[in-house]
């Protein structure tokens, strides 16, 4: 199959980066990171001021603009952040993940697949860094898969799942519409790693969400549902430049004796409302640049 120039222009340029990206120290990579994230936003000023009034939105007038610049900056340099850890995955090892500040829920994780046979669910936001929470839990033996959007660049697309084979985390796409093989995957022992915080325009159900209103994907509780498992919310987030804390919430269960829909509305409530206390801790942890931002979905 022919490529287009712009798709070659983009994996060349990708595969320089990441090169570059891994030959580096952690902290130089980072160091370069936050170059680039500082220029973009203190000078380039990509989406800040609209970043801002999200926050102020969340926090309230009586938010501090000192605050609200900390919380858009930090947001932003994570992202940069993220970026490069994932470039870097393939260098993580077990010993690494298990020096971090998240192995305290190893036990937990553990025990909780131990105890679930039929299988389950984890349920993390755009917080911290959410890839590497798919990653730490592969490496300790969690039986993972998530769902995922195939790249626009087919070549990017293939770099990606190149990277991806380095663990055994299974990618479903959602092109695919594999939805029963998902349901069975989890009642046979597999764990489903998903991201709840998606705004959607249509078939959402809306729930409080960070002092608002969000209308969202109920994946979450329609999986759950379909396959009678618990929900385990997950908050991420980054200490310092390399550290990563996690902390896993009470799980929630579905109910089959009352009305379906009603429960998913329960469920997601539950889930988000547990989600969101997490994220007002430490606002800085959330991505706040999501271009499907949960709290306007129509935009």
């Amino acid at each position: 199959m022919k490529h287009r120039p712009k798709h070659i222009a983009e994996y060349v340029a990708l595969v320089l980066i990441a090169g570059l990206i891994r030959a580096l120290p952690l902290r130089a990579a980072l160091a370069l990171g936050w170059f680039f994230a500082a220029g973009t936003h203190f000078i380039g000023r990509i989406n800040v001021e609209r970043t801002r009034e999200r926050i102020r939105e969340v926090c309230g007038d009586d938010c501090p603009n000192r605050k609200i610049r900390r919380i858009a900056w930090i947001s932003w340099r994570n992202l940069f952040f993220n970026g490069i850890e994932a470039l870097r995955f393939s260098k993580l090892t077990l010993e690494d993940i298990r020096r971090q500040p998240m192995a305290v829920i190893e036990p937990e994780i553990q025990r909780i697949v131990a105890e679930s046979p039929e299988g389950f669910i984890l349920a993390t936001p755009h917080m911290g860094n959410w890839e590497i929470a798919a990653v730490s839990a592969d490496l300790i033996g969690v039986p993972l898969f998530a769902i995922a959007r195939k790249q626009k660049n087919p070549l990017i697309d293939g770099y990606i799942n190149k990277m991806r084979s380095t663990f055994g985390l299974e990618v479903i796409f959602k092109e695919a519409r594999e939805w029963k093989g998902i349901v069975d995957r989890i009642k046979t022992g597999n764990v489903m790693a998903i991201l709840p915080d998606i705004g959607v325009r249509t078939k959402g159900v809306t729930v409080p969400f960070m002092n608002g209103q969000a209308t969202i994907a109920p994946g979450a509780a329609r999986f759950s549902h379909l396959a009678n498992c618990a929900i385990y919310p997950v908050a991420m987030r980054r200490v310092g430049w390399t550290r990563h804390a996690a902390v896993i919430l009470k799980p929630i269960q579905p109910d089959a004796s009352v009305d379906k829909e009603a429960d998913q509305i329960r469920i997601m409530a539950e889930l988000m409302g547990a989600l969101s206390q997490e994220i007002l801790k430490t606002p800085e942890q959330y991505f706040w640049y999501n271009k499907r931002w949960v709290l306007k979905p129509s935009q």
